[in-house]
C-alpha cells in the first residue's frame, strides 16, 4: 500500500480524508507544516499532500522548503484547496508542475489523481537526490549541479541501490550491484565504496557503514548545496 503524508491544519479535513482514503493508501496525518517537513525528512513517503491555506506556513512555502532541501528525493507533492478561487489553483499548478485537488472533486477522482502521480514518479527515468544531485537511469550517470560525477557502473549501481534511503545489508548490496549469487570479497566492495565516497564529497550525501548491519545513504545537513 502506497504511503502518503497529508498535511492540513484542519482536523476535519484530515479525518475526512482518512475515512475516505485509508483503504487505498497508508496515510500519515499532520496538522503542522513544520512538523510535516520533519516527517518528510525522516520517513519515506510515496507522495506528500498539503493544503495551501495554512496559517503557520502555506502550501506553496512548504513545497519550496521541501524541494530545496538536500534530503529531498523527488517525492511528488500535490497541493489542495477547497477555495473556489481559480488564481490559487493556477499558482499551485505553475509552481509545482504537478496536480492540484480542488473543490467539487469526488474521493474516487482524488484517489485516482494521487495514484497517477505516484505511478509517474515510480516509472520516471531519473531519481532526484536532494536539490542538486540527480541519477539518470538511461544514461547511467550521476549529475551534481549538472556536472557528471563520472561514476563507474558499479559505483552508480551502489548509489542507485542506496538511493532508497533504506539500510541495505552487504548481501543485499552485492546482489543488487553484482547479481544474485555473486561472490564478491570485502576488499572489492570497500574499494568501490571508498571511490564512491570521494566522488560524493562535493554533495551533501554520504554513504555510511552501520556496524554489523550494512550501508545507508544519509544527508549531511552541514553541507549547503
Amino acid at each position: 500500500m502506497n504511503k502518503i503524508l497529508y498535511i492540513d491544519d484542519s482536523k476535519e479535513n484530515l479525518e475526512r480524508f482518512h475515512q475516505k482514503l485509508s483503504d487505498q493508501f497508508e496515510l500519515t496525518l499532520c496538522e503542522c507544516p513544520v512538523e510535516g517537513i520533519n516527517l518528510a525528512k525522516k520517513n519515506d513517503y510515496d507522495l506528500i499532500l498539503a493544503d495551501i491555506l495554512m496559517p503557520k506556513m502555506n502550501g506553496l512555502k512548504l513545497y519550496s522548503e521541501v524541494t530545496n532541501s538536500p534530503w529531498y528525493s523527488g517525492t511528488p507533492i500535490v497541493l489542495k484547496s477547497l477555495s473556489m478561487e481559480e488564481s490559487i489553483k493556477l499558482e499551485a499548478l505553475e509552481v509545482t508542475k504537478s496536480d492540484f485537488l480542488t473543490h467539487g472533486m469526488s474521493f474516487d477522482e482524488i484517489a485516482l489523481r494521487l495514484s497517477n502521480q505516484i505511478h509517474r514518479h515510480v516509472s520516471h527515468k531519473k531519481i532526484q537526490l536532494g536539490y542538486s544531485l540527480i541519477l539518470d537511469i538511461d544514461e547511467v550517470c550521476a549529475l551534481y549541479k549538472s556536472e557528471d560525477l563520472n561514476l563507474t557502473k558499479q559505483e552508480f549501481k551502489i548509489l542507485k541501490t542506496l538511493s532508497e534511503r533504506k539500510l541495505k545489508s552487504k548481501r543485499e548490496l552485492v546482489e543488487s550491484v553484482w547479481g544474485v549469487g555473486a561472490m564478491v570479497d570485502d576488499n572489492n566492495i570497500n574499494t568501490h565504496l571508498v571511490n564512491l565516497r570521494k566522488k560524493l564529497e562535493p554533495t551533501a550525501h554520504r554513504v555510511v557503514n552501520v556496524r554489523n548491519k550494512g550501508f545507508r545513504l544519509v544527508v549531511d545537513d552541514s553541507v549547503l548545496e
